[in-house]
This record gives structure tokens, C-alpha cells and sequence, in this order.
């Protein structure tokens, strides 16, 4: 694997690709990479994108192949990543998901919801209205409620048990987003994103690094699922 940080070069070239694709949330960062990487047939990487000096983004990547150098578009700093991971090793993580729930309705069709809004939505429709805090205090509720089903959906054991960790404390939400854009087929993008950080334990380093490689939730093509790590 590669870990590499690209950010736009201060270049005319560069303000163009910005001006063409940086209007587009998450998407853009997905279209703008993929110019690394087009000697490749599926996507190839993972990302993160941070804002920078300036307002500009900047990408943290994770990818199977080397992304290309010499593009004068961008700046890319490149290292070869293969991480020496042990049984009970902790780490400190950073992690941007989607995390989601699949709810029935009551004619037996299945549909993902944002696990946050779901939980927001519940307080809704299973709180009796006279009973239901308003104002602050009810924006406060909700706000308290879908920080826990956040962090419920990261916590599930068979989840943990599959990624090969454990958490040793309920992580941090250190925020959360909702992110529209569309595809170049005009196609609306829309989903929510959810940033924790905090501590994990690895208990299995095969599972841990099969599923490092491969992203974390869903939605990865659109900037989640890469989880940043250091040794604590």
C-alpha cells in the first residue's frame, strides 16, 4: 500500500481543475484524484479530504498502486505504507464514516437511513408532542440522542470483531456532516458523514490490515472509510 498527502499546486492549471470540480461536496475530491490515477481501471484508493491554508483541500490517500507524480496540478508527497501491527497493540484513530441503518417499513421494503437523523426522527414520532422538549432543550435532545446512536453503530461488537479491534472508550464525534453533490450523469450524491477519533485496542492484526486496505463503512468512494493511525 501508499499513504500519500496531495494538495493542489499553486498554478493556473490548478486553479482550473479547482474551479471545475470544487463546487461538487465530497464528489469533487472523488473526481479530482482519480487524475492520479488513471492507469488504473477501478478506483484504487481511499481518501480524506481536510481544508488547508487558503480554504484549499488537501487529501490524505490511501491506494494499491503508486498515484502518478507528474502532474503539475498537484503536489503529492508518497510513501510505501505497510504498518507492523501486533495482538493488543493500541492506537490512536481518526475515522470518517457512513454510518447507516436499515430500516423495514411496514410493507416489507428495506431502505438505509443516516443512523443520526433516524434517531432524530424517532424522538419525533415516539415522543408525545405535550411530553416533547422544545427549544433549546429539545435541540439539545436530539442532539444527545444522535450522538449516541452514532456511537452505538461504531461499538457494535460484530462490527468491532470483523474490523479485528475493540474500543477501549466511547470515541469522540468531532463532527458531523451532510454532504449533497451529483455524478457527471447530473445523478444527485447525497449522504451523511460522521468524524470520531479515539482509542482502539487491535485484537486480530490479519483482519485489522485485510480491512484497513479496504475502508471502513460505506460510501468510500466519496471520501470515508479511511481510518489515520498512530502508536500510542
Amino acid at each position: 500500500m501508499y499513504l500519500s498527502k496531495v494538495t493542489l499546486a499553486s498554478s493556473g492549471q490548478a486553479a482550473a481543475l479547482f474551479a471545475r470540480f470544487g463546487g461538487n461536496d465530497a464528489y469533487s475530491g472523488h473526481q479530482m484524484l482519480w487524475q492520479l490515477f488513471t492507469h488504473a481501471s477501478d478506483r484504487p484508493f481511499l481518501f480524506r479530504e481536510e481544508i488547508g491554508p487558503g480554504g484549499r483541500p488537501e487529501f490524505y490517500v490511501l491506494s494499491q498502486i503508486a498515484p502518478t507524480q507528474d502532474l503539475p496540478v498537484f503536489q503529492v508527497q508518497t510513501k510505501a505504507f505497510a504498518p507492523q501491527i501486533h495482538t493488543g497493540q493500541r492506537l490512536a484513530f481518526k475515522l470518517r464514516v457512513n454510518p447507516t441503518i436499515c430500516v423495514t417499513d411496514e410493507h416489507g421494503k428495506s431502505r438505509r437511513h443516516d443512523v443520526m437523523m433516524h434517531a432524530k426522527h424517532q424522538l419525533k414520532h415516539q415522543t408525545e408532542p405535550q411530553t416533547r422538549p422544545s427549544g433549546k432543550a429539545g435541540r439539545e435532545a436530539a442532539k444527545a440522542l444522535m450522538h449516541e446512536a452514532a456511537q452505538q453503530w461504531i461499538c457494535d461488537e460484530k462490527r468491532l470483531a470483523v474490523w479485528g479491534i475493540q474500543l477501549d472508550v466511547l470515541p469522540e464525534i468531532e463532527r458531523y456532516t451532510q454532504h449533497k453533490g451529483h455524478k457527471k450523469s447530473g445523478r444527485p450524491v447525497q449522504f451523511s458523514s460522521v468524524d470520531f477519533q479515539g482509542i482502539l485496542t487491535v485484537t486480530d492484526p490479519e483482519r485489522f490490515l485485510a480491512q484497513y486496505a479496504q475502508g471502513f463503512g460505506r460510501t468510500k468512494g466519496m471520501g470515508c472509510g479511511l481510518m489515520l493511525i498512530r502508536s500510542i
